[in-house]
């Protein structure tokens, strides 16, 4: 049976919940999590970035992802346009270097079955039907289990962890706001029996541009791999209307070197599965009493793996503010405000970095390549110079200019950035901005975050930033 009461209830068992949840209890908190599904369940989004190591050791799950056997990735290949660009992650200093593909309903159940051995009351098959409010503050919230029983739960903190259907955004804040851009659809299926060609890296994402769009192959541990399109959903649309999704598939698959080569002997042993993957912001992300975190908060375009990494780093982010809220070190306001706009920082670098990657693209011919590109209902240039601050060289002495100007020439010093990395005649240069994202372990946000910092050491929380020193954010009452 569940609990009446709870401190901080978490809403939804994927790496964001889950994530959540574990740092919380590990910090000696009373955390009851409640997911729908019954774990394992599939899910996509498969290939993992290296930054997520250091928040694995955080969780302390690093042992138990090793002990599974995932698939090991070293880095990622891609042939852009008429460009190889190849991520050797074996160039990054310190020691994270390597990253896996994971099968998700395997990957997403251990951490699950972690944060239950950390504390966490977790409540498989049960449905959240509604919160309710005192105020503008959630307090509890009506359940629903699998097998009828129901009930409420009080809480003095909720972390909205849903995904997609997002609970908070779009039931009660109604704040969720779609990109413009990337509004894109992928397809994808998996293969057995795929030749992998060599790149120089251990299991690493083959991603391949094609007219209309771009494929992703990756290599998994059972001796499957992943394989997908991403096309806009106009041309998806308009193609259906005299091809099935199983013709675009393979239709889009085959104008990939890439991918039509490395499935050639290869025979597909799953349905064709399809999801939009519009990408959107809420445009609250934290208020009294609440969090929203992973994919119910955000979701971005897939084509840099940014997915279990925003949900985790989000997840992370949602357990210190609250460890520090319920330990009297931080104001609950500047808690929220805090995270609300790390998080979005966070976002929004992601999102150039995937904008201007597009554009890079030399085949612009299609409406694919030009639908990518930012607008003004997507961000503004002040929140472009802003989120590019520790991405790109020399981004901070640029000046005051309109969007166009300003991704211009953002776009110019990724070309800059990306040229190190040529996977054939490269000059083996160190590591650059671009590739020091993808390894990003020191949990600082950007400088407008009201002038506190992520801290895990000697307890997860957060600290006010005095010039180079992390100190508690207010003395403990």
């Amino acid at each position: 049976m569940m609990d009446t009461t709870t401190q901080v209830l978490v809403i939804g068992g994927g790496p964001a919940g889950s994530t959540t949840a574990t740092l919380l209890a590990r910090e000696g908190f009373q955390v009851t999590l409640v997911e729908r599904e019954v774990f394992p369940r599939y899910h996509i989004g498969e290939s993992l970035l290296v930054a997520l190591n250091h928040i694995f050791e955080v969780l302390g799950v690093r042992e138990k992802l090793e002990a599974h056997g995932f698939q090991k990735k070293t880095g990622a290949f891609f042939e852009w346009g008429a460009e190889r660009w190849l991520f050797d992650w074996g160039k990054l200093p310190g020691e994270h270097r390597s990253s896996f593909q994971v099968k998700r309903s395997e990957f997403d159940h251990i951490l699950l079955e972690h944060a239950k051995s950390q504390g966490v009351q977790v409540h498989e098959g049960v449905t959240v039907r509604g919160l309710h409010f005192d105020g503008d503050r959630p307090v509890r919230a009506s359940w629903q289990a699998a097998g009828g029983a129901a009930g409420e739960i009080a809480f003095d903190f909720v972390v909205d962890a849903s995904g997609r259907s997002g609970i908070m955004a779009n039931r009660y804040l109604h704040s969720r706001r779609h990109n413009e851009a990337f509004q894109n659809i992928a397809v994808w299926s998996y293969y057995r029996g795929v030749q992998h060609p060599d790149v120089g890296l251990t299991g690493p994402i083959l991603v391949g541009s094609v007219p209309q769009g771009w494929t992703w192959t990756i290599p998994l541990h059972d001796g499957t791999t992943s394989v997908g399109l991403v096309v806009h959903e106009k041309y998806f649309q308009e193609r259906r209307k005299t091809a099935s999704v199983e013709e675009i598939f393979t239709e889009g698959v085959s104008r990939s070197r890439l991918a039509s080569e490395a499935i050639a002997p290869a025979e597909r042993v799953s349905e064709i599965r399809v999801e939009g993957d519009y990408s959107y912001l809420s445009e609250v992300l934290a208020g009294p009493g609440y969090f929203l975190a992973g994919d119910s908060a955000a979701f971005l375009d897939p084509l840099l793996s940014s997915g279990v990494h925003l949900a985790t780093y989000s997840g992370m982010l949602a357990a210190a503010s609250i460890s520090s809220i319920l330990r009297g070190e931080i104001l609950p306001e500047d808690a929220a405000t805090f995270y609300a706009t790390c998080y979005r920082e966070h976002y929004l670098r992601w999102m150039l970095i995937v904008s201007t990657f597009y554009d890079q693209n030399s085949g612009k011919e299609t409406y694919f390549w030009e639908a990518q590109r930012l607008s003004t209902g997507d961000i503004n240039a002040a929140d472009a110079k802003l989120a590019f601050t520790h991405v790109v060289a020399g981004i901070e002495d640029l000046k005051e200019a309109g969007q166009t100007d300003l991704l211009a020439e953002v776009s110019a010093r990724m070309r800059e950035n990306l040229s190190h990395n040529v996977a054939e005649g490269g000059d083996g240069a160190a590591p650059t901005p671009f590739s020091d994202l993808l390894r990003e372990e020191d949990l600082r946000c950007l400088p407008t975050a009201v002038g506190y910092r992520v801290v895990t050491e000697p307890r997860l929380g957060i600290a006010r930033v005095s010039g180079s020193v992390a100190e508690p954010a207010l003395a403990a009452v």
